[in-house]
């Protein structure tokens, strides 16, 4: 016991330093470093990036080793290695896991990179060998497939041991695979039939969306007719101008779908534009000038340049629309305003018409970043028959319970409504390319990985064999493909050629075959029941109860004003076109373009301003408080007043007038009040004299209450009934006087009134004489005896 507890210390400090090791040596179980800290993998160059039949017989691999850590790494050494090919699309993502990392096998040996690589140094490698099985290290690649490959790289930084400390993966597409390369003797070269060919006995039917979409950038909470047009920033300008992303992506379909490259149109034929339409509402904006905070945007004319190509390219070419704003359905539905969701998807593709002077491909809504939900179910249904273009559910291996191909296979989900799936996989690594680093929210917890690819070039060979893997899969059902990638793709215009050629490719193999987006249409729609229930929305990127209800509150709101307002005549402003751009905002505050960690935030500061602008809007039609009293002459004058209305636009106002008992007022109705002032004579009758206090408030023709209540002070000169007894009276003996002169004048007889009345008598009597002698008084006169 004794010496047990004497050696308990030794134990504990054996333990400690047992877990210092790793810190000091950071070497991971099982021979795997934390790759993070010391070395990093980029690939510069995979040539050819595509194999088929006429490719050369070698592939070559260009990459560079980077030393990231603070302390040097000695022995610098790689190798290539390859698996398998892909049997199942959920291999796109899952390859590039910790855990398929034994699933590969060396191609050659390690090859010496540099001797000592310090600190942020950076060291080339090159691979090459042979695609075919030879005697000397090569592919092995025997049959066309995607195959996986890894540089492994293996080193041993200081304190620490030789140890494996990086990795860059990437997938090579084999369409075909070349003969072997000619020996080095005098003997014949390999025979054509040496070659091995894709099976096109099924090609795969392919119809490819190519979206043209970006986030938000109008500052919310401005009506419409406001000028000039204000921006959140000025990035949309470097995207739409020379080497900018959507430069990029519409370029590159002009150049592939070229007479020269594209002769007989298949890929023409193949994609079809979807296009949002928030996008072309902001370039058309910008195109007239616009300002970014206080200083004015540097885009106007690379907006209108823009603009212009793909106007001409829609007009030669399939377009269809995003959802306005690429705007979460799901969250639209549970707001619970149907014309709020027919304007996200029916009011999207008549704007695409409109501003671009095309008729778009209806009868299709396509779904970005969430799925098919059952709250938009009923929605769809109201407009009629229509096919979605949908995320297929995930799918397992039933033997192996591993994640599989997605069946995409199309469904009825209701009586109106089909789906056409697309395998969300493939879709998620499409959206991988360009950097994009969420997936799409609806991509299953088994697929949500990371690309582990260290470089843009490991991206792209991705999403090459994305694109072509079920076209090498001639036994996958069914033989149709939805390609869709995320509305906001992030791709470059060198991926997006990349992407083009390999589809061009693909169809004049004769893998593929071009199913145009009216054709797909046409064949789900007829998709026989029964319907497919539908499964339950992810949380991931979910817009929250809140955000719903305050969309649901403003645009109540918003809606009633709107049916109120009419049309200025003047400028042509509709009342429907100045409440518009709120009612935008709404679905922008529900776009999906934003992270999903960043949406809740962004949509309640935007909301926040949009409440405040409607509030503005009601306060903006007031009647005029005159600040003083009224004093009404009659029981029966009218009520002056003034109204003002400070909007764009006429509105239909009632007025509601409340006074005391005893006064009567004539409702002027509904009232058509322009921008500006109205005065206006309200009919009211008071049958009490006194001073009294009136409220006038203001409404739309719908009841809403308009501006502030004004209360006026008014005073009443009336009488009522006292006064009209008074005036009868008095009218009454007025006729009897006049009447009974006018009598006396008929007969003859001097009216009384009519004689001059008789003078006073003081007016006959004499004065008495003076006093000549002003000393003695004057006598009085003898009184009579």
């Amino acid at each position: 016991m004794t010496r047990a507890r004497r050696g308990a210390p030794w134990a504990l400090l054996a333990t400690l330093l047992l877990a210092l090791v790793p810190a000091l040596f950071p070497i991971a179980a099982n021979g795997e470093p934390d790759r993070t800290a010391f070395l990093v993998v980029e690939i510069d160059r995979v040539t050819p990036d595509i194999v088929a039949t006429a490719s050369e017989p070698f592939v070559t691999v260009d990459a560079a080793v980077t030393n990231v850590s603070d302390r040097p790494v000695r022995e610098v050494v790689a190798r290539l290695e390859r698996a398998d090919p892909l049997v199942a699309t959920s291999g796109l993502r899952t390859t590039h896991t910790e855990a398929a990392t034994s699933g590969y096998q060396p191609v050659g040996p390690f090859l010496n990179v540099t001797s000592e690589l310090r600190p942020g140094q950076r060291a080339a490698v090159s691979f090459r060998y042979p695609i075919r099985p030879s005697d000397d290290p090569g592919l092995g690649i025997e049959h066309p497939g995607i195959y996986p490959l890894l540089i492994n790289v293996n080193g041993t930084p200081d304190y620490g041991s030789p140890a494996r400390l990086a990795d860059a993966r990437f997938l090579l597409p084999v369409l075909g695979v070349p003969p072997p390369p000619e020996p080095d003797t005098d003997a014949a070269p390999p025979a054509p039939g040496d070659v091995v060919a894709p099976d096109t006995a099924r090609p795969v039917r392919l119809t490819m969306l190519w979206p043209l979409a970006d986030r938000p950038r109008l500052v919310p909470g401005i009506a419409g007719g406001t000028t000039p047009v204000r921006l959140l920033d000025d990035d949309l300008a470097g995207e739409l101008g020379p080497g900018g992303r959507l430069d990029g992506l519409l370029g590159a379909v002009e150049f592939a779908t070229g007479a020269n490259l594209d002769p007989g149109g298949e890929l023409a034929r193949t994609l079809c534009l979807a296009v949002d339409p928030d996008l072309l509402v902001t370039v058309n904006a910008m195109t007239t000038g616009y300002v970014v905070g206080d200083a004015p945007g540097t885009g106007q004319t690379v907006a209108a340049a823009w603009l212009e190509r793909l106007r001409a390219l829609a007009a030669r070419m399939c377009v269809t629309a995003l959802p306005y704003a690429q705007a979460d359905l799901d969250a639209v539905a549970r707001v619970g305003n149907a014309p709020l969701f027919s304007f996200a998807t029916v009011g999207a593709q008549n704007l695409v018409d409109q501003l671009l002077g095309v008729t778009s491909v209806r009868g299709v809504t396509l779904f970005g970043d969430r799925p098919l939900t059952k709250e938009v179910l009923p929605l769809l249904d109201g407009n009629g028959q229509t096919v979605a273009i949908a995320p297929a559910a995930a799918a397992t291996d039933p033997a192996t319970g591993a994640p599989s191909t997605a069946d995409v296979t199309a469904h009825r989900v209701s009586d109106r409504v089909a789906v056409a799936p697309f395998d969300p996989a493939v879709t998620a690594t499409l959206g991988a390319l360009g950097g994009a680093k969420n997936p799409p929210s609806y991509l299953d917890p088994s697929l949500r990985v990371p690309p582990a690819a260290g470089s843009p070039t490991a991206l792209r060979q991705d999403a090459l064999g994305a694109l072509l893997w079920r076209g090498l899969h001639p036994d996958t059902e069914p033989r149709t493909q939805t390609v869709l990638p995320p509305p906001n793709w992030q791709v470059g215009a060198e991926d997006a050629g990349a992407l083009l050629t390999a589809l061009t490719t693909l169809l004049h193999s004769g893998l593929a075959q071009p199913l145009p987006l009216p054709e797909l249409i046409g064949q789900t729609v007829v998709v026989p029941p029964p319907p497919v229930p539908l499964a339950a929305a992810p949380d991931t990127g979910r817009f929250d109860t809140e955000v719903i209800g305050t969309i649901a509150d403003e645009d109540a709101r918003l809606s009633g004003l709107t049916g109120s307002l009419g049309t200025n005549m003047q400028t042509g402003l509709t009342g429907t076109a100045y409440t518009a751009p709120l009612r935008e905002d709404m679905l922008r505050a529900l776009s999906t373009a934003i992270p999903a960690d960043q949406r809740a935030d962004r949509a309640r500061a935007d909301l926040a301003l949009v409440g405040r602008t409607i509030d503005d809007l009601f306060g903006a039609v007031t009647i005029v408080n005159p600040g003083g009293s009224y004093t009404l002459a009659t029981e029966r004058s009218p009520l002056p007043l003034a109204l003002r209305n400070d909007l764009a636009v006429p509105i239909r106002v009632r007025l509601q007038v409340d006074g005391p008992p005893g006064m009567t007022v004539t409702d002027p109705g509904v009232l058509e009040l322009p921008p500006g002032y109205l005065p206006i004579r309200v009919p009211i009758e008071v049958h009490f004299t006194q001073r009294f206090a009136v409220d006038v408030a203001l409404h739309t023709a719908d009841g809403l209450t308009l501006g502030e209540p004004v209360r006026l002070s008014l005073h009443s000169n009336a009488y009522g009934k006292v006064l009209f007894f008074i005036t009868l009276i008095a009218g009454a003996t007025l006729a009897v006087l006049t009447g009974r002169r006018l009598w006396h004048r008929f007969r003859g007889q001097p009216d009384r009134a009519d004689l001059e009345p008789p003078e006073p008598d003081h007016l006959h009597r004499r004065p008495p004489p003076p006093n000549p002698d002003p000393e003695v008084p004057p006598s009085r006169p003898e009184s009579a005896p």
